[in-house]
């Protein structure tokens, strides 16, 4: 592809680029010598191994050892081509590129543009679109009054393009497709939505206040909106779409990035109005999440720039639920997660209009542990006064962290709960192991049988965790090749996960069961699709599936060498009988040319 692009270009465009000015956009780095230092965005890590050399413009994580230079990193985290890379960089370098550039061999028109391409650009024309809608139009004056009566500023409203959708079926389509835009290419951005019976579309968003939902660059790939009237749905967002995964944005960001890497904090709260109203009153590193729980993905993109995670829930029966689900996903990270306490019945812009910034910054900073907020809702939900209250409680508590693979982090939580219910503590730790057997004999013995009929219970372990996340799919690559699996299914399955990974940077399980293109498989795949994912740690799952298929790749190779032992010549092949023993040390972890047990 490099060969296709004008060179002059993309030389303007990397004498301009400061690869740790860019990347600091995503990672936060810390100087480390010459060099700077950080967690490495294209693996879980827990110690930095990333490192950004200035004085060379390159990157190279000792984790994983992805390198290369601005353009690399940007083609690599984005998941676009080398010359939608070298536009990214442009744009935040304020390098300007020709229209109609690149320009291909063999024509003389311009590129076609691929599809991921036109819909940023549709996206940006739609924010444009919502935001004349409300500040120009005559028919938006209860969304201007409605935002006023939210005492939301002019600046922040214009800062962060809000606007409004018509009371319309087909406003905003048409005038899409006067500015050049096809019913393909709006229906892939999830703007409109098929009529039934096939005969046109009609608009997703209709009479409501729009909130353009952008991605840490600042390019707006989705929109969230809020009811104006009546309506079930109060907030509605856009479907996922080739730009936009609910699980893996925050809404607000782009704009909280700087304050949050510079603090090493960040603020999550749950609505869009939350976040603007705590930008309108200083505290800039606050983000949302997008009317879905917080995810694993979630957690990886907060350690990208943040060591201590204030979670703020409202302060409801739904804010005490988020809580339990946080612990899942938190429960096995590295990050300091902190719950601070609202009063009930009040949701954070409200009580930031009413009382302002500094006691707000006063409550953050009162935040308490989340574990701490757990066992403390646990101790209320039962009778503390009696032995079996107590019991209850302490099975709440030990519940919420039995899932956690860290032994020890889950020890010493141990001691939290035996102060608290005043139950000895070497009792907790009997209970907690109790807890902690049973869903590993889940994990060990149902996740292994829950397979298809002939299909090897290892293999398809791996292929549940894979089409359950996704993002799995580099630690498969990267323990494991197609030709470690000995069921053929299992292999053609996995090859078009890859693909599509390679090319979409995630599987969706539609796409996947039409490529296949045969029955069983697609067979295969609704079934693990259909079949419960309760799963808390796909990753500690797929770990152990990839420990066993190594393991018993081990065994074969062990058993092939016997053979080859046996049918020496004078029955004894010493070169086998090398490697055997050589086997054995390996596995007992002794240095070569120590004794043989």
């Amino acid at each position: 592809m490099r060969g296709r692009v004008s060179e002059d270009i993309v030389a303007d465009v990397k004498r301009s680029a400061d690869i740790v000015e860019l990347i600091s956009r995503y990672v936060a780095l810390k100087k480390a010598g010459r060099s700077f230092k950080g967690l490495c965005p294209f693996h879980t890590e827990k110690t930095p191994s990333f490192i950004v050399n200035p004085e060379r413009q390159f990157f190279h994580c000792f984790g994983c050892g992805k390198s290369g230079d601005v353009f690399t990193f940007v083609a690599e985290h984005e998941r676009v081509d080398f010359p939608e890379a070298v536009r990214i960089v442009a744009n935040a370098f304020g390098v300007s590129i020709p229209d109609g550039w690149p320009r291909r061999g063999g024509g003389g028109g311009g590129a076609s543009k691929g599809l991921k391409t036109r819909l940023y650009e549709l996206h940006t024309w739609a924010t444009r679109f919502f935001r004349r809608c409300l500040t120009d139009g005559s028919n938006s004056a209860h969304a201007r009054d409605y935002l006023v009566r939210r005492q939301f500023s002019p600046d922040v409203l214009d800062a962060w393009s809000i606007g409004y959708a018509p009371a319309s079926w087909e406003a905003l389509g048409g005038a899409a497709r006067s500015a050049g835009f096809t019913d393909e290419e709006l229906l892939a951005s999830g703007l409109v939505i098929p009529r039934e019976g096939g005969n046109g579309y009609y608009d997703r968003f209709r009479d409501r206040v729009v909130f353009p939902i952008r991605d840490p660059q600042g390019r707006s790939i989705a929109f969230g909106a809020r009811a104006l009237d009546d309506s079930n749905v109060k907030y509605l967002n856009s479907p996922e779409t080739p730009l936009f995964s609910k699980s893996r944005c925050l809404y607000g960001l782009d704009k909280a990035r700087d304050a949050v890497v510079e603090g090493r904090r960040i603020l999550v709260t749950e609505g869009y109005t939350d976040t603007l109203m705590c930008h309108q009153e200083g505290v800039a590193w606050a983000v949302a999440t997008l009317g879905t729980a917080l995810t694993r993905e979630h957690v990886g993109l907060l350690r990208r720039y943040a060591g201590v995670v204030y979670l703020l829930f409202d302060a409801d029966q739904a804010g005490e639920a988020a809580v339990d689900r946080s612990l899942e996903v938190f429960g096995d990270s590295d990050l300091d997660v902190r719950v601070p306490a609202l009063e009930r019945g009040c949701d954070p812009c409200e009580f930031l209009v009413a009382q302002g910034a500094e006691p707000f910054i006063e409550l953050i900073d009162a935040a308490r542990p989340l574990f701490e907020v757990k066992l403390g809702l646990a101790c209320g939900r039962h009778n503390m006064g009696s032995s079996d209250g107590r019991a209850l409680a302490v099975d709440e508590a030990l519940t919420s962290f039995a899932h956690i693979t860290n032994v020890a982090k889950a020890d010493l939580l141990t001691e939290a709960v035996a102060k608290r219910t005043g139950v000895d503590r070497e009792a907790v730790r009997r209970r907690l192991a109790m807890l902690r057997q049973k869903p590993a004999r889940r994990r060990s013995e149902q996740a292994v049988e829950a397979k298809a009929p002939n299909m090897d219970p290892v293999e398809h372990g791996i292929l549940r965790a894979v089409l359950a996340a996704s993002e799995l799919v580099p630690c498969v690559l990267a323990q494991a090749s197609l030709d470690d699996f000995g069921d053929s299914r299992v292999r053609r399955i996995l090859e078009r996960c890859i693909d599509l990974y390679d090319r979409e940077g995630d599987i969706d399980l539609a796409e996947l069961s039409a490529t296949l293109q045969d029955r069983e498989l697609a067979a295969i795949v609704a079934d693990i699709a259909m079949s419960p994912h309760e799963r808390a740690n796909w990753e500690q799952w797929l770990q152990d599936c990839l420990d066993r298929l190594s393991e018993r790749a081990r065994r074969a190779e062990l058993k092939e060498l016997k053979q080859q032992v046996a049918e020496g010549p004078d029955g004894c092949d010493p070169d086998a009988l090398a490697a055997i023993l050589e086997h054995h040390r390996r596995r007992a972890g002794k240095p070569a040319g120590s004794a043989a047990d």
